[in-house]
Formats: C-alpha cells, sequence, structure tokens
C-alpha cells in the first residue's frame, strides 16, 4: 500500500478542557491550545488528536452533543478552530478530531422532537433513537424493557412520559442512542463528517464504535453487555461509513474495540479493510485489577500488577496486525488512570518509573499516542472531598460502593485510584498557584503536586521524565521504530519485561523493571554488539544476567 502520513505520526492526545485556558474562564480552550502548538512542535509531535469540542450541556464533558456544527462556547468559536486547524498545517501537524457516532444529547435537536409526539418533526426524528414499550409486573407496575446496565453504572433504560416509552442510552441517561437502522439518520451523521473535513480536519478518532448496532430482540441480561458491545453487524455500519466518507477524502479514520480476534482486528483495520486504519485496542489497560474485592469490584478494584498481561496483550496486537494491518501504542487515554500512578510508582519512583514506562512503551513499532501530561509524568489526582470529582461516572458508582457495603473511604480511594477524573486534571505548566493554566481557580481543581511536577522544572532537567520523552520521540523518527518487527523474550516470564525491536538498520533491546524491588533477568540471546543508549539510572554494560533496581529500564542498540 502506499505510505500514508499516520504510519510515520506521532499523536498527542489533547483533553481541551483541561489543557491551557486563554480568557481566565477557568476553561481550556481553543485559544489556549494555539498558544501551545510551538511546544507540542518542539516534542516532536506530528499530529494532534482533539477530544469533542462541540456544543454540548457537558453531562459527559463533551461526549453528549448537543449540536455537531457548532463549537462549544467554553471552548471558542467556529473561527478559532479554523485557525487551530490552520496554524497546525503550518507547523507540519495534522488535526485528528473525535466523531461521536453511538449518540447525541438529550439536548440535542433531533431527540427533542423525537420525545414530542406534538413536535412538527417528531415523526422524522423519532426514530432516529431506539424505544421500547414499558413492560408490567402481576401488579401492574410498569417496569423496564430489560435489566440491562449500563457503562456508567445504572439502568440503560429511561421513561419517556409523553410516548409512554423507554429511550435507550448505554451511557448516560443525557446520551440517547443512535438507531443505525435508520438510513436517514446515518445519511447526516455522514454529513456531519464530511463538514468538518471540508473545514480541514486529516482524520477522525471515532467514539465508542463498537456500540452502534444493538441487539433489538432487547432478552434479559444483567448486566447484559453482550447486547449492545461487539455485535457483528456494527462492522457492516462502519465499512459503509469508510467507504462513502473516510476512503474518498483520504482522512485517516481510528476505532476503539476491546477484545478481538484476529478476523475482528484485520475487519476494524487491515490493510484491505474499509473500516479503519488503526485501531485503539483496551488489552494491557486494566492489568492490575482485583477479582477478590467485591466493595469496588470490576475496574475499581486496584490490584497486583500482571506484567504478563501487559506483555501479552501488546505482543498479540502486533502478531494479528503485523504486514496484514498497520498497529497503534498507547499507556492510556482520557478514560483511564495516569499511567505512572497505574503501572509506575508516583511516589517513592517517580521519575525512575516515569520513564522506565515511556521506554517499555515508545520503544516498539507501530503509530503512538501521548496523552497530554503523560510526557511529564502527570500522577491521579489526590481529592479529598467527593464533590472535587467532576465526571458524571463517579457519583454513580460512588453510591454503588457504599451499596455493596464499602466505608466513604474505601470509595473514594477507588475513585482516587481509577476514575476516569485521573487524567483530566488540569495540565501543569509549572508552579504558580494554578499551574499556569489559568489565572483562575479552574473547572476542575489542580492537583497538588504541580509545584513539584510540572513542565517548567522539567524542561530545565535534561535527566527529566520530559526530556527523555523528547529523545524517545527523536529516535522513533531517526530510527523508524515505527516500523519495526516485535521480539519478546521469555513472554511468560512474571517478573520481566524485555523485548526488541528489530528495524531495517538495527535492533533494539528494551529491558524494564514494573517492580519496586529488584529482580534477575536472564538473556538467551547472543549479546555481542549491543551498546547502552538509553537508562534511567546508569549507563550499564550488556551481559547475559543483569540485576535490574526497582522501576529501572535500559535501551540497548546493535547495528547491522
Amino acid at each position: 500500500m502506499t505510505r500514508k502520513w499516520w504510519q510515520d505520526a506521532i499523536i498527542y492526545q489533547i483533553y481541551l478542557r483541561s489543557f491551557k485556558d486563554s480568557n481566565n474562564d477557568g476553561i481550556g480552550d481553543f485559544r489556549g491550545l494555539i498558544s501551545k502548538l510551538d511546544y507540542l512542535s518542539d516534542l516532536g509531535v506530528t499530529a494532534i488528536w482533539v477530544s469533542p469540542h462541540y456544543e454540548s450541556p457537558m453531562d459527559d464533558n463533551g461526549y453528549d452533543i448537543s449540536n455537531f456544527f457548532k463549537v462549544s462556547e467554553d471552548y471558542g468559536t467556529i473561527e478559532d478552530v479554523k485557525d487551530f486547524i490552520r496554524i497546525a498545517h503550518s507547523k507540519n501537524m495534522k488535526v485528528i478530531f473525535d466523531l461521536v457516532l453511538n449518540h447525541t444529547s438529550d439536548e440535542h435537536e433531533w431527540f427533542q422532537a423525537a420525545k414530542d409526539p406534538v413536535h412538527l418533526d417528531h415523526h422524522k426524528y423519532h426514530d432516529y433513537y431506539i424505544w421500547q414499550k414499558p413492560k408490567y409486573d402481576k401488579n401492574g407496575e410498569r417496569q423496564m424493557p430489560t435489566q440491562w446496565r449500563s457503562w456508567f453504572g445504572g439502568p440503560v433504560w429511561e421513561y419517556n412520559p409523553p410516548t409512554d416509552e423507554y429511550y435507550l442510552h448505554i451511557f448516560s441517561k443525557k446520551m440517547p442512542d443512535l438507531n443505525w437502522h435508520n438510513q436517514d439518520m446515518k445519511r447526516d451523521m455522514k454529513n456531519v463528517a464530511k463538514w468538518w473535513i471540508n473545514l480541514g480536519v486529516d482524520g477522525f478518532r471515532v467514539d465508542a464504535s463498537n456500540h452502534l448496532e444493538k441487539n433489538w430482540d432487547f432478552p434479559e441480561g444483567h448486566p447484559g453487555y453482550e447486547n449492545f458491545s461487539g455485535l457483528p453487524e456494527h462492522h457492516k455500519y462502519l465499512e459503509e461509513f469508510g467507504i462513502e466518507v473516510f476512503g474518498p477524502h483520504d482522512v485517516m479514520a481510528m476505532g476503539e474495540a476491546g477484545g478481538a480476534t484476529k478476523e475482528e482486528a484485520l475487519a476494524y483495520c487491515g490493510f484491505e479493510s474499509n473500516e479503519f486504519d488503526m485501531l485503539i485496542h483496551f488489552g494491557h489497560c486494566w492489568a492490575d485489577y482485583d477479582g477478590e474485592n467485591h466493595l469496588t469490584p470490576g475496574k475499581w478494584s486496584k490490584g497486583k500488577i500482571n506484567i504478563n498481561h501487559i506483555k501479552n496483550s501488546f505482543n498479540r496486537w502486533f502478531r494479528m496486525l503485523n504486514g496484514d494491518g498497520w498497529n497503534l501504542i498507547y499507556w492510556h487515554n482520557h478514560d483511564h488512570p495516569r499511567i505512572i500512578s497505574h503501572y509506575g510508582n508516583d511516589l517513592v519512583y517517580h521519575t525512575e518509573s516515569g520513564k522506565m514506562l515511556a521506554y517499555s512503551l515508545y520503544m516498539m513499532p507501530g503509530t503512538p499516542i501521548i496523552y497530554q501530561g503523560e510526557e511529564i509524568g502527570m500522577t491521579n489526582v489526590d481529592y479529598k472531598e467527593l464533590n472535587d470529582f467532576r465526571d458524571v461516572e463517579v457519583y454513580t458508582e460512588y453510591e454503588n460502593f457504599l451499596s455493596f457495603g464499602a466505608t466513604h473511604e474505601i470509595a473514594m480511594q477507588a475513585l482516587r485510584d481509577r476514575s476516569r477524573d485521573n487524567a483530566r486534571s488540569p495540565f501543569q505548566w509549572d508552579d504558580s498557584l494554578y499551574a499556569g493554566f489559568s489565572d483562575i481557580n479552574p473547572w476542575m481543581n489542580i492537583n497538588g503536586n504541580s509545584t513539584f511536577i510540572n513542565l517548567k522544572k522539567q524542561q530545565a532537567d535534561i535527566n527529566s521524565i520530559f526530556s527523555t520523552y523528547k529523545q524517545l520521540i527523536r529516535l522513533r523518527k531517526e530510527e523508524k521504530l515505527n516500523d519495526g518487527i516485535l521480539h519478546f523474550i521469555d513472554i511468560e516470564n512474571e517478573n520481566t519485561f524485555t523485548y526488541i525491536n528489530e528495524t531495517v538498520n538495527a535492533k533494539f533491546l528494551v529491558l524494564a523493571n514494573f517492580k519496586s524491588k529488584k529482580i534477575k533477568v536472564n538473556l538467551d540471546i547472543n549479546i555481542a554488539g549491543y551498546q547502552n543508549i538509553m537508562y534511567n539510572y546508569i549507563k550499564r554494560e550488556l551481559s547475559n544476567e543483569l540485576k535490574l533496581l526497582p522501576y529501572e529500564a535500559l535501551i540497548y542498540k546493535y547495528k547491522k
């Protein structure tokens, strides 16, 4: 296939609300982002993915869109967006926007008409969404159509009295799901994407892309995720969208999906696929949950890290796509805990573990995505009060935890460990009162460690996590690491994280310790000719047996 720009890209994800406030209203915006484009260019970024910026009541921080053609007043104007695209392009950076296909806000004009039987456009828009009549028990009490549970912890059904129906929402009740069986709705969503493409957008990240189809038999189930996640029919909708929108306009599209077979992976993003160019997959993201925790269960239960799980996920996706599709690598995004708090040690070994995590990921082949603040080792939030959190998911789950028997403090610790707000606190530019993000108190609290974890401090330190990211990005470009072949060494070893990325001109050996204790690494390979080029403690000669210090990581190069 013809080489595409996204195969050589260094993508940086912007959570706009928390990146940089330009007008001192406490909210990040496009003018703030524009003011930091030189920073991103200096870091080595070649593509910027901006999380939703559309008009929204902000029930789910912009993923509940009330108008796809308008910019939220929080973030600026359409002229600001045009300026951002133009200036980013002038600095040789591509622009990627979120495209939300699964749902709208309940304040969108489509839903306002759909829910109101006397609205002039009711008959046109009612079928844009998914409705079911109530069930009734033997006492005549109204019941929901099913007991399915939403991804945010509550029921998926909300009653609408004017039509005597329930509408489906697999996320917040303010985010009704769209009906992908409706041809007019699909046409309107295609026009949304084309409108933004005409403004100069180079690509899209398609949100919740594996949820578009539902089981229209509506069988009983609890939680019932199998009835609205990963159903085969959604591939048909994505392929149709790709053939009619993404392909003809030559824009990059990346979707997201959980577990997938090789067949499914290639259907999503194989070179012969019409759906996506790359896929965000989650196999490595929750490798430390505690299945015995019944007080804060599921993703909320922080436990011992399973290094094998992480290695096998990265290896599996590389093997499934190698030669048949293009892989994508990342540690976390706006929906996950901060990686340094998740898999590293953000207190005792902050710098060491931050560098280790960078080495262990960004030496792999594939297109990388860096999440804002990751490059300076930003950590999970340190909030003490429940009302410090902003995410709609937090409040539902907090009540769930208490109902399971958790104390307030156990519930709060789960939120500090795992909530989506961890990745959404304002960027820490400097050590000033509001971390250089704004001159006033921001929309959500600055992390208390901003006085010593901030960009200004790290830019002045050649041994900082930030300096390491700059080095790694430069190395990726110079050595064409995106194109390499990944070989894990002793992959089933429960302690070690060791691999080789073999490129056309060299081999790069990466050794990493994910533990707060020393580990022993035995290398059953020919070590002759390998030179230590990067390290987070001291430079070390390679030997077949090495003892790595807590969170130590080393990179060796063998030139062919």
